[in-house]
């Protein structure tokens, strides 16, 4: 074959490489889409997946360089005449920085794109590593396998791209109603659309999310606390209550006692709270220490405190009183 002949069909495979390689891109960047937000099933397409297409787009590439190369072999007579009549004796720093140009466009495009916009927050770490970890820290958001902590100290699960707000609300507990009145978003948003599509679709952040969730998780413990705190006042009023009626009743029986509600035991002798245990041994004649050992009190009870506030300290009955008397009194 001539030469002529050879840079036909290298120029021709050229063609058909570069036209695949842009069906590819526009297939991979307009139309089937991207990350975990993104049910699987969508990712196909003419039953490849996004990441074959992705394989066959890099062979292509591949190709295509090997191509190119091969290209500008048969052609470089006619590329170093063209370069000595455009850039004269300077024709050899004219390829050179024809060259580094093109890579010069590459690192445009590089500076110029963003790095970790927020629609890329839950893909994972994997090139660029360390960048993507400053970021998250940047950005106050919990590195992958991290747990998140709370202003209250409350620990929870990361919040992800791939949560739904039915999800969310199971494990904060806070109403997905809520969580979407705090956002901003439409009432009707489904509750089991991710976050990674909502984000998309409303321009909101994970952090965003997560802000919300640490303001609402606070307020819902303050609370708490405060119905806590309320309990606890209530209990100690009713508390402090019971033993005032107490005290009352106390005070209303033995007013009874001693104002005249008397009873006779069978020795017919009247026995009150006003009494002591002096008072009782000179009525009936039995030692006041044997009365007190006969009821099981303590030996070292003062003769002369009156029975009714004795009743209240060692809990036992006139009752019991006039049975023990009226028994050491038959002894006798």
């Amino acid at each position: 074959m001539k030469k002529t002949d050879w840079q036909y069909l290298i120029d021709t495979l050229l063609f058909l490489c570069m036209v695949s390689i842009v069906f590819i891109g526009f297939l991979m960047g307009l139309f089937l889409p991207q990350g975990p937000a993104a049910p699987e099933s969508s990712k196909y397409f003419l039953g490849l997946h996004r990441h074959q297409w992705g394989n066959i787009h890099l062979y292509l590439s591949i190709t295509f360089t090997v191509l190119i190369i091969i290209h500008l072999i048969l052609s470089w007579k006619w590329i170093k005449g063209r370069a000595r009549q455009i850039f004269k004796k300077g024709w050899t720093t004219g390829l050179i920085l024809t060259a580094v140009a093109s890579i010069f466009v590459l690192f445009l495009f590089w500076s110029l794109y963003p790095r970790y916009p927020g629609a890329y927050d839950d893909y994972g770490v994997g090139a660029g590593k360390r960048a993507k970890q400053q970021h998250l820290s940047e950005e106050g958001s919990p590195l992958p396998g991290e747990k998140f902590y709370y202003e209250n100290g409350t620990e929870d699960v990361v919040i992800t791209g791939q949560m739904t707000l039915r999800q969310l609300e199971k494990a904060t507990g806070i109403p997905a109603k809520k969580i979407i009145a705090e956002l901003e978003l439409p009432s009707k948003t489904s509750l089991d659309e991710t976050l990674g599509r909502l984000r998309k679709k409303y321009l909101f952040t994970l952090q965003d999310v997560r802000n919300i969730i640490t303001d609402l998780l606070n307020k819902q413990a303050a609370s708490l606390e405060k119905k806590e705190e309320k309990k606890e006042l209530q209990a100690k009023l009713e508390k402090k209550e019971g033993k005032k009626q107490e005290a009352i009743h106390a005070e209303e029986h033995e007013e009874k006692l001693t104002s005249g509600t008397k009873a006779e035991d069978k020795s017919g002798i009247l026995i009150t709270g006003r009494m002591t245990f002096q008072d009782i041994e000179m009525e009936t004649g039995v030692p006041a220490r044997k009365i007190i050992e006969k009821l099981g009190l303590p030996s070292n009870i003062p003769l002369n405190e009156t029975l009714g506030k004795l009743r209240k300290k060692h809990a036992f009955t006139m009752q019991e009183l006039r049975d023990v008397i009226d028994s050491l009194m038959k002894k006798k």
